[in-house]
């Protein structure tokens, strides 16, 4: 799964990467340790083909939700069933996104309930973009909210020993293709939600100082000395 990630690039970079012009600078305020609930930048388009910015809130409601007291945001979505479940399956034909990130966290299980966490990151690129979902949900009282999901694939060798499931990292070429809103081919989407290379990944242990959502700063990402 993926339950924390970091974003810190600047926005010349971000822009750079995803094809976007950032019109709110505030919007990409570094921040080593995203959690749930948080509204955070993800790269989608319109009509048009043109990529924009926009800022979502992390965790997905789909609009046949009546009463959203009583449900709880969906914040990953298998990839697997992505195409046929019915809190995903709309969001999956037509509203794509692409979810921009410097890495993401995860956590090993020792045993005696004690859990470390680990981070992950790209080897050549500090930069990607992990495929994701969105969907707006409007209330009784023509209220809208907009929020994403975080498609996921099994493990790759690198992360089975920290999970079985792992954020779908989608290369920067096909973001194109992800992001297609007006030629969706289920088949070629599909295809392109594997488990990213071990080769090209690394991982480490840091501190439980992420464990708290309320820590925010570079040191969360330093490598854990013991």
């Amino acid at each position: 799964m993926c339950g924390r990630y970091t974003l810190y690039s600047d926005k010349k970079t971000v822009e750079q990467q995803f094809g976007v012009t950032v019109e709110d600078d505030g919007l990409l305020e570094p921040d080593y340790n995203v959690a749930p609930g948080s509204v955070r930048p993800v790269v989608l388009t319109h009509r048009t083909s043109d990529r924009v910015m926009g800022a979502l809130k992390w965790g997905l409601v789909p609009p046949f939700v009546k009463n959203t007291s009583e449900w709880k945001p969906l914040i990953n979505a298998r990839s697997e069933t992505v195409d046929e479940k019915p809190s995903f399956k709309k969001a999956f034909q037509r509203k794509r996104c692409v979810v921009p990130a410097n890495g993401f966290y995860e956590w090993k299980d020792f045993g005696g309930g004690k859990k470390i966490p680990f981070y992950i990151r790209l080897l050549d690129q500090e930069l990607f973009g992990m495929a994701g979902i969105y969907e707006t949900h409007t209330d009784s009282e023509g209220n809208e909210q907009h929020t994403f999901a975080i498609l996921t694939t099994q493990a790759n060798a690198l992360m089975q020993p920290l999970h079985d499931r792992m954020p779908v990292i989608l290369r920067e070429d096909d973001y194109s293709i992800w992001l297609d809103p007006v030629k969706p081919q289920p088949e070629m989407l599909k295809s392109l939600l594997q488990p990213y290379p071990m080769e090209e990944m690394s991982t480490y242990k840091v501190s439980t100082d992420v464990n708290n959502a309320s820590n925010n700063g570079a040191e969360l990402i330093n490598p854990r000395m013991r």
